[in-house]
């Protein structure tokens, strides 16, 4: 098998150091924005101190010097409202937003920005469309409370740090209101709820096309493994509170529930 061509003008750290997992924070990453903040906005320290009540002393060296070592000393929380508060007053907000990306993205760090200035989580490519293509499935005012429950699961991962627990339940209750949409009559989304008030309509849907149905029933049972999977995550009065889940798991349990709400969705409208 012939070896992949070499990305020409790259830097080596960009082709050959990239890591497995995009990173919470990273050293390198605040030592570039200080240095794009003092080449964009200059000495913005009362700025800050003021709107996100850091505590930046005058500091003795050069300005250059001192907004790289700076961003080392605070929060992560404080760097990142601190990218979207200078934005807000640049007049070249464009040019700023544009070499913080490339920092985000050269640095393989979690972030993405918006517009204007604000910053979120970024799990991949895959997951933001799946976010996109979940929303835009649910037209109407019908869908509203289901979709309330989706900005919620998002937002939830939009935080700094990630709320996988929060992020969990509430795609939960995102696919739990839209069952119950489609099934007034069900107490709950569980697994015995799915097979009285779901399998019927499967069974019948699908009579005549064997192959089909059986592909169906086998989803049908990872449907009812997700859903007693989510409940290790909810909290019920008078038991202990779970523990934050691996943010890879709480992806992987928010990416199903987009699906299976798509799914549902499609349902419904028959």
């Amino acid at each position: 098998m012939m070896s992949k061509e070499p990305e020409f003008g790259q830097k080596f750290s960009k082709i050959y150091l990239v890591p497995a997992e995009l990173l919470q924070d990273s050293t390198r990453m605040r030592r570039r924005i200080g240095a794009v903040v003092f080449d964009h906005a200059g000495n913005v320290r009362d700025l800050l101190n003021r709107e996100i009540g850091t505590a930046l002393d005058a500091g003795g060296s050069a300005l250059a010097d001192y907004w790289p070592s700076a961003f080392t000393r605070i929060e992560l929380r404080d760097v990142l409202d601190a990218i979207t508060i200078i934005a807000k007053r640049l007049d070249n907000r464009v040019r700023f937003l544009r070499e913080v990306e490339r920092i985000f993205d050269e640095e393989q760090v979690r972030y993405t920005l918006d517009h204007l200035g604000g910053v979120h989580f970024r799990v991949d490519a895959e997951f933001e469309r799946s976010r996109t293509s979940t929303i835009g499935t649910l037209v109407g005012s019908r869908y509203d409370g289901v979709k309330d429950q989706i900005d919620r699961t998002f937002r939830a991962l939009d935080s700094v740090p990630p709320d996988g627990k929060l992020a969990i339940r509430s795609a939960f209750f995102a696919t739990e209101g839209l069952f119950r949409l489609m099934f007034p009559n069900a107490h709950q989304l569980s697994s015995s709820e799915i097979a009285k008030h779901l399998k019927p309509i499967i069974d019948q849907r699908f009579s005549g096309t064997r192959p089909a149905l059986q592909v169906v029933l086998k989803q049908l049972e990872a449907f009812k493994d997700w859903i007693d999977g989510a409940h290790f995550y909810r909290h019920e009065p008078g038991s202990e509170e779970p523990t934050q889940p691996p943010l890879d798991l709480a992806i992987l349990m928010v990416s199903q529930a987009t699906a299976y709400i798509r799914w549902l969705q499609q349902f419904d409208q028959n």
